[in-house]
């Protein structure tokens, strides 16, 4: 039976991020993605003399529609969200609208490159993150973002192998069944660390690093990350191995093709390898 996503994310009219990468990747792997928006930008924040709006008053009566619908799903779904209301439609989603056996993902955008983002600046919006957390089946964050949610400095933050499994068994403590730490790099290679909790079991994949920066390459590999983990059968290790491939090869891609990095990765030329 199809599987239904809820995803709370913004969305750009222009640059390839958030929900117009989520809506074609968890459908190319067969899903049904069912947007719901926390902002409208005209083109994604990388841009200048963009349009910005915030739809945070909306969500109480979106969330509540879909709770009047009866509507359950197997995933929700949450990337870039704004403030800590817009967290707490979140978790009303995931109390309210969890199918049996719903996966819950939260990718906890805070920061990059271990500066914390505006939004993140402020303490209680990482304490409303790590409550998100302890709702989440899995959690998909940045090096940056782990040392935030750990209350570390992300600017002294180490990667090294050993550092990262500690970390990740130092997140499971707030909740999440599935850690996966996502942007390492290691001896020209780029690629994420994976830990399952209950089992302890955790690895590391990697592949070739592409010499050049694309906005909008964490939104690509949760959403494929997703949607791989959504189909029967399928590891925590598999679908990692699958979303750091995939992302490497539309990497590759769009610097063959040499259109502007700032535009994202072209991975729509091949959304074909992710149908089943």
């Amino acid at each position: 039976m199809q599987k239904k996503v809820a995803a709370v994310h913004d969305i750009s009219g222009f640059g390839r991020c958030s929900l117009t990468t989520a809506i074609a990747v968890l459908s190319a792997c067969g899903h049904q993605c069912c947007p719901v928006p926390s902002a409208v930008l005209s083109a994604h924040t990388a841009y200048e003399g963009i349009t910005y709006r915030d739809l945070t008053e909306d969500l109480p009566g979106y969330v509540h529609s879909f709770e009047t619908l009866g509507l359950t799903f197997d995933a929700i779904y949450s990337g870039y969200l704004s403030s800590g209301r817009q967290i707490e439609q979140v978790i009303r989603l995931a109390e309210h609208c969890a199918a049996p056996g719903c996966i819950t993902l939260v990718d906890p955008v805070m920061g990059d490159n271990g500066k914390p983002y505006t939004v993140a600046q402020d303490a209680s919006f990482i304490s409303d993150m790590r409550a998100l957390c302890r709702h989440a089946d899995v959690i998909t964050p940045n090096v940056t973002e782990v040392a935030m949610l750990l209350g570390e400095d992300p600017r002294a933050f180490g990667e090294g192998r050993e550092e990262i499994e500690q970390a990740m068994r130092r997140l499971a403590g707030l909740g999440p069944k599935d850690i996966i730490v996502t942007g390492l790099r290691e001896r020209g290679r780029i690629g994420a660390a994976y830990y399952h909790a209950q089992s302890g079991q955790s690895g590391f994949c990697f592949s070739g690093e592409v010499p050049a920066y694309f906005p909008g390459t964490g939104d690509l590999f949760a959403s494929v990350l997703l949607g791989v983990l959504l189909r029967d059968g399928e590891s925590l290790q598999s679908s990692t191995r699958r979303a750091v491939d995939y992302v490497h090869d539309c990497a590759q891609y769009t610097l063959e093709q040499k259109t502007p990095p700032i535009d994202g990765v072209q991975f729509e030329c091949l959304l074909s390898r992710l149908i089943k």
